[in-house]
């Protein structure tokens, strides 16, 4: 997974990437966010073209990048990672439904706290969104 065909100028690895790392960032994956990912990235997938991918790949998928993922967010370089994951993204359709999708997974657990908040931030800043109207859940 990860290819792209002449006519796609995103992977499959570039649609999922910023999802995952929704997932990921707090560091307290559930099963509402990992539900809420295959959820997202299916519509994303199709949106992108891809149309042949069914839900045991995209978990799949998951299940792949996940562990070398969280490593690179807890390391030095988690901003580039993030930075990476969100600017191959340009055309309004695709980022306004990635930001949409990272919302949802993000407050899918009930929970919205600080590192999911400052990624959403991210998004919003090089997307040129404003932030969203959440607020962090500082009881956690």
């Amino acid at each position: 997974m990860g290819s792209t065909t002449p006519a796609m100028k995103h992977t499959i690895d570039d649609i999922l990437m910023p999802l995952a790392i929704t997932v990921i960032i707090d560091a307290k994956v559930r099963d509402p966010e990992k539900q809420a990912f295959a959820e997202q990235a299916r519509g994303l997938l199709d949106l992108f073209g891809y149309t042949d991918i069914e839900a045991d790949g995209i978990k799949e998928w998951y299940k792949a990048h996940e562990a070398d993922l969280s490593e690179k967010l807890k390391g030095k370089r988690r901003n580039t990672t993030v930075l990476r994951a969100l600017s191959r993204f340009e055309k309004d359709i695709y980022v306004e439904n990635l930001y949409e999708a990272m919302i949802a997974i993000s407050v899918s657990d009930k929970e919205y706290v600080a590192e999911e908040s400052e990624l959403m931030k991210s998004a919003a800043a090089i997307w040129g969104f404003r932030k969203p109207p959440i607020k962090v859940d500082n009881s956690a």
